[in-house]
């Protein structure tokens, strides 16, 4: 079909319908394409427009979600507090057990010789694994990666170093350990 000249003003080239050549199929042989500054400009495509919300993007390799850090930093701060709960608890275990004696009509407590360095050893160790995992956590979050982990990890290695510390002045004493009204004020364990 023959364009009709009247439609279009006089000096501009009539529209080409036809689609342009991709990857050289319509070129002729031995043609090469260089395009124009306006084309350059053309050719980039600009970011499509949505109106939907926005979709989060992937996180590239090494970073943590979101939730990691503030759930991460949460933990450390509970396992603080019960690092100060637990140390507290080991620097009065012997009076705790001198209340056993009393309840139980034993008389005095005269701890083991052992019983002072198993207190501080226990003291050293909880606040040791309390450090070393928040070290770890720290480092991990200072990375960009995964670190809630650290903190659970952490929570057991504690309650593990706290009861063998506890039993270990707890199996110091004797009297304590082979009484038999110990089961019938406290129940069965």
């Amino acid at each position: 079909m023959a364009e009709n000249s009247s439609s279009t003003p006089p000096g501009t080239p009539p529209e080409d319908s036809r689609p342009r050549p991709q990857y050289g199929e319509l070129a002729p042989e031995g043609w090469s394409w260089t395009p124009t500054p306006d084309e350059r400009t053309l050719a980039t495509p600009d970011a499509p427009v949505s109106s939907a919300a926005p979709v989060a993007a992937p996180h590239p390799r090494g970073t943590a979600p979101r939730w990691d850090r503030p759930v991460t930093l949460s933990l450390l701060v509970l396992g603080l507090l019960s690092t100060l709960f637990a140390v507290s608890m080991l620097a009065m275990i012997t009076d705790s057990i001198q209340l056993i004696y009393t309840q139980l009509d034993l008389g005095g407590y005269e701890p083991d010789p052992s019983v002072p360095g198993l207190v501080t050893a226990g003291i050293v160790s909880v606040c040791l694994v309390w450090l070393a995992t928040a070290a770890g956590a720290i480092l991990l979050l200072a990375r960009g990666r995964r670190a809630f982990y650290v903190p659970l990890i952490g929570a057991v290695l504690f309650v593990v170093v706290f009861i063998a510390f506890s039993s270990a002045v707890l199996a110091t004493d004797p009297t304590l350990l082979n009484d038999p009204n110990l089961m019938d004020v406290y129940g069965s364990l």
